[in-house]
C-alpha cells in the first residue's frame, strides 16, 4: 500500500512487485504464460531389517525423496517420506509413515492476467469502520499516514479492482501421518481387518481472499509490511486522477491475486474388513466394510487470524462417518450382489451456528429448530447371470427404498450433492466381449 498521485495503471506497465497493470478497459485478456521448465529427481530405498525371528517375523524400513527445481519463483523444493512396516508375528502387521508433500502454484494462479472486477467496499480506516477490525487496525491507519477525521462517502459506490493470477507465489506443503495395522489371523481364512489414523496438514495453502479480506488484512495484521499492503494504492492528499477523494484508495489499483497464507487439518481413521471364503459346493462368498470416522476437518483461511478456525466437519457435505459394505455370493453362473451405504448426520447451517468452536460461543443457536440434518442409509441390489465366458448379463436396482435427500435438499449442489437425488433407480444390461 502506498501514496501515489498518478494513475494507478497504464497500458503495458509493470508495477513494482512484478505484476502487469492493465488499462482500464471492460475486457476479457487472453491467457498468454511465459514459457515453464521443470527438472525433477527421484529415488527410493527398501531396506528389510529382521525376518523370521522372535516378535520381528519381518521389520523393514524404506525411504523415498523427490526433488524438483520450477522456473519461477517456486525454485527448488523437496518432497520425502519414510514408513517401516513390523510384524512380530505373522497374523499381525503394524506400519507407519511420515510424508512431506509438494504442490507448486499452476500456470493459473502465477500468470492469469489481470481483469476488471467491483466491488462495494468498507475502507477499514474510515471512521465507520476503523474500530471494527483487530485491536492493530487503528495504530497501522495511522502509521500509513491517514488521518484521524479520514471517513470518505464511499455509501453505494463501488470500487473498481483488478484479479488474476499472482507471480509471486510458493509452493504448498504438507505434512502427513499415518499409523496403523493389518490383523490376518490363521485360525479364520480369508478374514482380515485393517485399520489406519492419519494426520494431515497442508501449509501455505494458495487462496484467493476478496478485494475486502485484502484491505482489511492490511491494516489488522500486526504492522503495515505485509504482502496485502503491497497490492494496492491511496491517493495522495490532493486526491487522485479518477475523483478520488484524499487518501481514497485509487481506482484500479487493488489487485486481488492469490496469496499463500493458509492452512488445512484433517484429521481421522480409516477402517476395513473383508471376509472370502468358499462355501462347499454352495458358492462363494466375498463381504466388505470401508469406514470412515473424521476426528478433524477445518479450514484456516481467515488473512488477519490464520489460528481462527473454521470447521468444516459435521457440516453439509462432509460427515463425521460414512460407511460402505458390499457383500456379493456367487454360484454358478449367478452372482447375487448387495451394497449398503451410511451417510452421518450434518448439520442444517454452519457448525459454528450450533456450536462452541475454539472457545468462541455459538455464533447463531437459534438460526434452526433442526440441527442436524438425519443419518441416511441406502440400499442397491443387482443380479447377475453368465451365458459364457464372453457375454454377462445383470439387471438391479439403486436405492431401493426410495430415500430422497432429507429436509427438502435437492441433491445438487451446496454440499448436498453427497446424497442421492434420483430416488429409486431401475437398471438392467448386459456385456460381450469379442
Amino acid at each position: 500500500m502506498s501514496f501515489a498521485p498518478e494513475p494507478a495503471f497504464s497500458h503495458g506497465s509493470i508495477d513494482a512487485k512484478g505484476f502487469a497493470i492493465p488499462p482500464p478497459v471492460s475486457s476479457i485478456p487472453s491467457f498468454d504464460p511465459p514459457s515453464f521448465e521443470v527438472k525433477e529427481a527421484f529415488g527410493e530405498i527398501r531396506l528389510p531389517i529382521l525376518r523370521d525371528t522372535p516378535f520381528f517375523q519381518e521389520l523393514t524400513v524404506n525411504a523415498a525423496g523427490r526433488i524438483a527445481n520450477y522456473k519461477g519463483t517456486t525454485g527448488t523444493v523437496f518432497a520425502y517420506n519414510l514408513g517401516a512396516v513390523w510384524a512380530p508375528v505373522r497374523d499381525l502387521r503394524f506400519r507407519g509413515n511420515y510424508s512431506r508433500a509438494v504442490r507448486a502454484p499452476n500456470l493459473s494462479d502465477l500468470y492469469t492476467p489481470l481483469g476488471q472486477n467491483f466491488a462495494f467496499i468498507n475502507d477499514p480506516c474510515a471512521l465507520d469502520f476503523i474500530a471494527t477490525g483487530t485491536s492493530n487496525r487503528e495504530a497501522n491507519c495511522r502509521a500509513a499516514g491517514l488521518p484521524a477525521t479520514f471517513n470518505p462517502n464511499t455509501s453505494g459506490v463501488t470500487t473498481l479492482f483488478q484479479s488474476g493470477g499472482n507471480p509471486n507465489l510458493r509452493e504448498e506443503t504438507s505434512d502427513s501421518w499415518t499409523f496403523g495395522g493389518v490383523f490376518q489371523p490363521r485360525f479364520l481364512p480369508g478374514f482380515s481387518f485393517s485399520a489406519d489414523y492419519y494426520d494431515i496438514q497442508v501449509n501455505d495453502v494458495i487462496t484467493s481472499p476478496s478485494a475486502q479480506q485484502i484491505v482489511n488484512a492490511c491494516y489488522d495484521l500486526a504492522d503495515l509490511n505485509n504482502q496485502f499492503c503491497d497490492v494496492f494504492q491511496r491517493a495522495g492528499a490532493a486526491g487522485g486522477p479518477r475523483g478520488e477523494g484524499p487518501f481514497e484508495i485509487l481506482q484500479g489499483s487493488l489487485q486481488a491475486v492469490p496469496f499463500n497464507y493458509a492452512k488445512l487439518r484433517v484429521r481421522g481413521i480409516d477402517a476395513e474388513v473383508a471376509y472370502r471364503r468358499r462355501l462347499g459346493d454352495l458358492g462363494t462368498l466375498n463381504a466388505r466394510i470401508n469406514y470412515t470416522h473424521q476426528f478433524q476437518n477445518d479450514e484456516f483461511l481467515n488473512p488477519t487470524d490464520t489460528d481462527r478456525a473454521n470447521q468444516l466437519l459435521l457440516e453439509l457435505g462432509f460427515p463425521e462417518d460414512k460407511a460402505i459394505w458390499n457383500v456379493d455370493f456367487r454360484t454358478g453362473p449367478y452372482t447375487i450382489g448387495y451394497q449398503g451405504r451410511y451417510i452421518g448426520r450434518m448439520t442444517t447451517f454452519t457448525y459454528e451456528s450450533f456450536f462452541s468452536k475454539q472457545g468462541r460461543p455459538p455464533e447463531n443457536s437459534d438460526v434452526a429448530e433442526q440441527r442436524f440434518y438425519p443419518a441416511v442409509v441406502y440400499h442397491d441390489v443387482r443380479l447377475g447371470f453368465d451365458l459364457n465366458r464372453d457375454f454377462n448379463f445383470y439387471m438391479g436396482v439403486d436405492n431401493v427404498f426410495n430415500r430422497l435427500p432429507p429436509l427438502g435438499l435437492t441433491g445438487v449442489g451446496g454440499g448436498s450433492g453427497i446424497y442421492s437425488n434420483r430416488g429409486r433407480f431401475f437398471y438392467a444390461g448386459a456385456t460381450a466381449r469379442f
